[in-house]
């Protein structure tokens, strides 16, 4: 699965979008708009995006929603019509046109919408995962945070931890055997940030080494966590998704939560 998702748009959208930016700067009256047309826009509408992020520094309220929902469209236009392009200038600019969609208060399911995106949490990550990168951080939260619980074990719960492990560990293992392969099965009902958080998963299912030991609880604590992470996220979205893993969904709140529980006691 790729790591992001990609709208496909036609190279008579891409243009449209970017004939509508460089006509909503010339209405007005940014003087610089008629530079922006010496060379062909649309083969090389870089110059385009670029000039309308500039604004957003002393003629923010020259910017329209349209100009930050077009220029969305316009990478999309890059990414799929083959322009020259270095993938990394273009997600920079992806990600100073979401911050300032966002600085406009344009609705996160607006914003989806020209990046191929389902939901307005999917943006919201995308959003996060980039100013992450940026900053050097760890680009998922949550699996950062399940590294940092299991590296630090919490001794005074460590035997109520283990019988429930004893009792548990193989409901868990087999449970988020069964959410593996319904992502296998149903793959496009996801997006791309549902989509890793069960791939993490993957990679510490077949992690796991039996027969049960304290050397296997990382791995477990892993599961846990990141299983329920994912069951926050089905309980506030991914409506066709969680209609096929309405049997299984029970089954992993209740072995996550009860693996919260019995770790932290809370």
């Amino acid at each position: 699965m790729p790591e992001k998702t990609e709208i496909k748009v036609s190279k008579a959208a891409g243009q449209e979008a970017i004939e509508a930016i460089i006509e909503r700067r010339q209405n007005a009256g940014d003087a610089g708009a008629e530079h922006l047309l010496h060379d062909d826009p649309t083969e090389n509408p870089l110059p385009v995006l670029n000039h309308l992020l500039q604004q957003r520094h002393h003629r923010r309220h020259l910017i329209t929603d349209a100009d930050v929902l077009d220029a969305l469209l316009v990478l999309g236009y890059i990414r799929s019509q083959d322009i020259p392009h270095v993938p990394a200038v273009i997600n920079r600019l992806e990600h100073e046109l979401l911050e300032l969609g966002r600085a406009l208060k344009i609705p996160l399911i607006r914003l989806a919408e020209p990046l191929g995106l389902r939901s307005a949490q999917a943006v919201d990550h995308r959003i996060l995962r980039a100013r992450a990168a940026a900053n050097g951080l760890p680009r998922n939260e949550r699996v950062e945070r399940a590294h940092r619980l299991a590296a630090t074990p919490d001794t005074s719960a460590a035997n109520r931890e283990a019988r429930w492990y004893d009792r548990n560990a193989l409901k868990l293992y087999d449970t988020a055997g069964e959410l593996i392969a319904l992502r296998r099965k149903h793959d496009e009902l996801l997006d791309d940030d549902l989509a890793k958080q069960i791939i993490d998963l993957a990679r510490a299912h077949r992690e796991m080494v039996w027969p049960l030991s304290p050397d296997s609880y990382p791995t477990l604590r892993w599961m846990a966590h990141t299983m329920l992470g994912i069951v926050e996220d089905l309980e506030q979205d991914y409506e066709e998704f969680r209609a096929k893993a309405e049997e299984l969904l029970p089954e992993m709140a209740k072995l996550a939560r009860g693996q919260h529980h019995a770790r932290f006691g809370s």
